[in-house]
């Protein structure tokens, strides 16, 4: 019997989000389902434990990704590449070119600019790239999605998000990129709406399409951009638009805010409704009475189906995957966010800094509650109140 083939995958980075990949490229290895061949360790000091491990199991530990690249062309089939934003494009161009196919993190890129460039290679090698946005492999998004598409809600009038997530300070100096809208003249637009919430955005475009396997592309409306951090971007938002279809969207996002809300998308049908609630459930509602759920395991085991359909990508090019076409839906959306809008700065004494496990966390003074009333009522903040009494601050 001849024996399976085992895929050599290479990984580019293993600290920060790195260790994520790391773990299920680890899983899969202990599995016997890849082999990773390769790894780029850019501090190997503080990482000696992760390099000796590796080593033991056959690993070629590179300190530069370019050189790792150069020496395994040819030898490897996938190349993960979870590094900060401003390199995704480059080092994805780079993996394709050495003949690996690419799994890399969300967003695909800074810029439709470099998206473009991306897909030309792509098209231009024959392999292929897959994007990080987990939770489309989710089964119950793939469930949740077909029935939508299948009229179960009838048509789709309107999508709407929610995500509050406390950061504190240290969360903005984690890396050189945090917080950014470029790095050495390379978009980053690292902000909610591209970053923690991306895979949520994503989705809500997902949602909003009534075709099976694409994304809305939507028209803004309205957006509002504010921070609390010292940062250059925005660290709260909301956005309206529609799609050319008339499905309204609407999200909120913050990352100043003591209170936590996860991430719920709410889906309004002409008959009926359908929820999706981060790492809990997704469900719809007819108007006749009709109600059906599925559970949404947690992110790792997201991860996991999203890893788990890379690799059958590999030998079979039917098995579905976050492609560049469809993750390109979203850096459209962001890179025009970015520019519909100036940001603003939230009054000082409308941000209080509260300690919480040792770190200082903003809240931004009745935030929470006016996000939460323009979820519901799909407005903006300047209509929750909150909003107007800002500017009537930032003027006086």
């Amino acid at each position: 019997m001849t024996p399976a083939h085992v895929p050599g995958v290479g990984l580019i980075g293993v600290s920060g989000y790195g260790r994520v990949h790391l773990q299920l490229a680890r899983e899969c290895r202990d599995r016997g389902e890849i082999a990773i061949v390769a790894a780029t360790v850019i501090n190997p000091t503080e990482e000696a434990d992760t390099i000796a491990e590796l080593r033991s199991h056959g690993t070629r530990i590179y300190h530069d990704y370019r050189e790792m690249l150069r020496a395994e062309a040819g030898g490897l089939e996938l190349c993960l590449i979870p590094t900060g934003i401003h390199w995704h494009a480059r080092m994805t161009m780079a993996a394709l070119q050495s003949g690996a196919n690419v799994l890399v993190e969300k967003p695909l890129a800074g810029s439709m600019a470099e998206v473009e460039a991306v897909q030309e290679v792509e098209r231009a090698t024959g392999r292929f790239v897959a994007v990080g946005f987990q939770d489309l492999y989710d089964p119950a998004t793939v469930w949740l999605k077909g029935a939508l598409a299948r009229g179960a809600i009838g048509r789709i009038e309107s999508v709407r998000f929610l995500g509050v997530w406390p950061r504190a300070r240290s969360y903005f100096g984690r890396n050189d990129w945090a917080g950014r809208i470029a790095v050495d003249g390379i978009p980053v637009l690292d902000s909610p709406l591209n970053n923690a919430f991306a895979h949520f955005v994503m989705l809500s475009q997902f949602f909003a399409s009534a075709e099976l396997d694409t994304a809305a592309v939507p028209q803004l409306d309205h957006v509002e951009l504010w921070r609390a951090h010292a940062i250059e971007n925005y660290d709260t938002a909301v956005v309206a638009a529609h799609t050319a279809q008339e499905v309204k969207l609407w999200f909120g996002v913050s990352h100043a805010c003591a209170e936590t809300i996860e991430p719920e998308i709410v889906i309004q049908g002409r008959d009926g409704m359908a929820w999706w609630r981060y790492e809990n459930e997704a469900c719809l509602r007819t108007n006749a009475g009709l109600e059906q759920r599925q559970a949404i395991p947690d992110t790792n085991q997201t991860r996991r189906a999203m890893l788990a359909a890379v690799l059958a990508r590999l030998t079979r090019t039917d098995a579905p995957i976050c492609g560049t076409a469809l993750a390109a839906r979203h850096v459209a959306l962001i890179e025009a966010i970015q520019r519909h809008a100036a940001i603003q700065s939230f009054p000082s004494d409308a941000v209080r800094w509260i300690n919480q496990d040792g770190s200082s966390v903003p809240e931004v003074v009745g935030l929470a509650a006016a996000l939460s009333g323009a979820f519901h009522a799909r407005q903006s903040l300047a209509a929750a109140g909150i909003g107007a009494t800002l500017n009537s601050r930032l003027s006086s």
